[in-house]
């Protein structure tokens, strides 16, 4: 629900249903390059509510996934993966944070170059499969897969540990894992976009299947 002259910010194509009094403009500047290091899109939706009363929004993730609302007036500056947010209400600026170790840039799984989320509204972030949003005591540490981070407070430590080699070859989660260290906030997903992809993906070996000209086809070299 917006309130009268309020207004988000959302990625283009995410906007599922709104009420009469929704105006929808696009707001495309400087900042556009600075979204496009951080994996956004380079331009944003902005849906204001100009009429007396409030008004309804909905909004749906451009790829399978949940909406996961992240109230940076309370976690403060958060670190995420490139393209992680999906839209934001309030005061929520969008940039990058450079990781210039190697380890954590190559084995991490979030790269070198990350979104960085600040301000003081409320940042909604996409992620898939179950979420876990978890806010690590002093000293705390969590152990993920790679791919499972979604965004962690700046306070939070972040670093690698790596695994014995039997659990790196045969237990399936490659050669580290992702550990972060409180205090903070830090958000995982079970199915990232990636893994989502290679799940469904049929096996390289697989046929595709035959349509009707094929089938004809088949039939008059037959004959």
């Amino acid at each position: 629900m917006l309130e009268p002259t309020e207004s988000l910010f959302t990625e283009p194509g995410s906007m599922m249903f709104m009420g009469s009094e929704i105006d929808t403009n696009v707001e495309c500047g400087c900042g556009g390059i600075v979204r496009v290091m951080s994996g956004e899109p380079c331009v944003k939706v902005e849906l204001s509510n100009t009429g007396g009363s409030p008004a309804y929004v909905g909004l749906t993730p451009n790829f399978p996934a949940k909406i996961v609302p992240v109230e940076l007036s309370q976690s403060g500056r958060m670190i995420g993966k490139t393209g992680a947010i999906m839209s934001s209400l309030g005061d929520v600026n969008i940039g990058t944070s450079v990781d210039c170790c190697p380890h954590t840039a190559c084995f991490s799984g979030l790269g070198c170059i990350r979104q960085a989320l600040e301000g003081e509204g409320t940042a909604f972030v996409a992620a898939g499969g179950t979420i876990l949003t978890k806010v690590l005591a002093d000293g705390e540490t969590l152990r993920v897969d790679s791919d499972a981070v979604v965004a962690y407070s700046d306070s939070v430590s972040f670093g690698v540990r790596p695994n014995g080699p039997l659990t790196a070859c045969f237990g399936g989660e490659g050669c580290c894992n992702t550990t972060m260290t409180g205090p903070g906030t830090v958000v995982v997903q079970s199915m990232s976009f990636p893994k989502w992809k290679k799940t469904v993906a049929p096996p390289p070996q697989a046929a595709p299947a035959a349509g009707p000209m094929d089938r004809g086809a088949g039939v008059a070299s037959m004959m």
